[in-house]
C-alpha cells in the first residue's frame, strides 16, 4: 500500500513538475540560451515525428504513454540520480531566471513560481531522506 511519505514524495515530484513546467512557460517569451534550446528540441522531435508513417502515428499516443511510464519506472528506480537532476534542473532554470532578471527583461511576477519550485526541492529531499530513497 501506498504510506503518508511516499504518497507525500509523489505530490512533491508533481508540485515541482508543474513549477518547472510554468517557470519553462515564463521564460520562453525572452529570447534566451534555455528558449532557443527548448525551441531547437521541439522542431527536431516535430520533424522527427512528421517522418514517422501513417501507421505508427495511430501508435503514437500509446507509444508516449509507454515511455512515460518507462521514464516514470526509471526515474523510480533510479532516485539519487533523479534527485540530482531534480537539482540540476531546478538550478539552470533560476539561474536562467537571474541573468533576465538582471538584464531587465522580467520582473518578480515568476518569483512565486521558483519559490513553489524550491521548497518542492526541499521536501522532496526532506521526504526522500526519511523514506531512506538517498
Amino acid at each position: 500500500m501506498l504510506n503518508r511519505t511516499r504518497l507525500l514524495l509523489y505530490v512533491n515530484v508533481a508540485l515541482f513538475i508543474y513549477s518547472v513546467s510554468e517557470m519553462i512557460k515564463v521564460l520562453l517569451v525572452h529570447n534566451n540560451f534555455l528558449s532557443q534550446f527548448f525551441n531547437n528540441l521541439s522542431t527536431n522531435i516535430k520533424t522527427l515525428t512528421t517522418k514517422i508513417s501513417s501507421t505508427i502515428t495511430s501508435w503514437q499516443s500509446l507509444i508516449y504513454l509507454l515511455i512515460f511510464a518507462l521514464l516514470i519506472f526509471l526515474l523510480l528506480k533510479f532516485w539519487r540520480f533523479t534527485f540530482i537532476l531534480l537539482e540540476i534542473i531546478s538550478a539552470l532554470l533560476i539561474i536562467d531566471y537571474a541573468i533576465l532578471f538582471i538584464q531587465h527583461e522580467v520582473k518578480y511576477e515568476s518569483l512565486f513560481v521558483i519559490a513553489v519550485m524550491v521548497i518542492t526541492v526541499m521536501n522532496i529531499w526532506q521526504t526522500s531522506k526519511d523514506s531512506n530513497l538517498l
